[in-house]
């Protein structure tokens, strides 16, 4: 019997910038996943009004596009996300405001990659995506520490095995990733994170990353 032919993921882009946007369809291309992107907008309204009738798997943006503010481009992504949950979307950014990106993670679906990050790293950040994950890279990390950074309590409560899970998680790993270096089982790992969530007083990843410059 013939294996089904796996279904592309269906892609949508936005960027203030046309030649941005032909960069990253470039770019994406060069990534060997199964992919089709079928909507480019260089707005955040208009690609929210596109996937409503166009459904997609995935949406990479920027924050805001033409004629949009941050604040503007941030709570019609929201919004989108509310509408749609089921959408997966990267927010592939320029951004290094803290208190924009700390707003974005508020919604579970939406993953952080800066683009400061190596390209080779931001590739395998949009893979992990592709396959299901919610990613925040290192960059993006390090802005919301910076952003916050008297914010740590209970540091000192951490076991060792919590502070190794979280410096992991800051260095950009997954928690598959972690298990399998720690040679433990994903939910000992997982675990530890939501025991050392407890500890700092922390309810979502945007208070943890904002804890990261604190954390060694």
């Amino acid at each position: 019997m013939q294996p089904l032919s796996q279904k592309p993921l269906g892609l949508a882009l936005m960027d203030r910038s046309p030649l941005t946007l032909a960069g990253l369809s470039c770019f994406i291309g060069t990534l060997n996943a199964t992919t089709e992107i079928t909507l480019q907008e260089t707005s955040m309204a208009a690609i929210a009004e596109g996937v409503l009738y166009q459904p997609v798997d995935i949406l990479v943006t920027e924050i805001n596009g033409l004629n949009e503010t941050a604040e503007q481009g941030r709570d019609i992504l929201l919004n989108l996300c509310t509408q749609q949950p089921e959408l997966r979307v990267i927010v592939y950014t320029s951004s290094q405001k803290g208190e924009d990106l700390c707003k974005l993670l508020e919604a579970s679906n939406i993953s952080l990659v800066s683009r400061g990050d190596e390209l080779p790293q931001v590739g395998e950040f949009f893979h992990r995506v592709f396959n299901g994950e919610r990613v925040l890279s290192p960059l993006i990390g390090s802005y919301l520490a910076r952003s916050d950074p008297d914010n740590a309590s209970s540091l000192n409560n951490l076991t060792r095995c919590e502070n190794d899970v979280l410096t992991s998680l800051f260095s950009g790993m997954s928690l598959r990733e972690i298990a399998e270096v720690q040679h433990r089982s994903i939910k000992t790992i997982s675990a530890h994170k939501c025991s050392a969530m407890r500890k700092l007083q922390v309810k979502n990843d945007s208070e943890l990353f904002s804890l990261r410059k604190n954390i060694s």
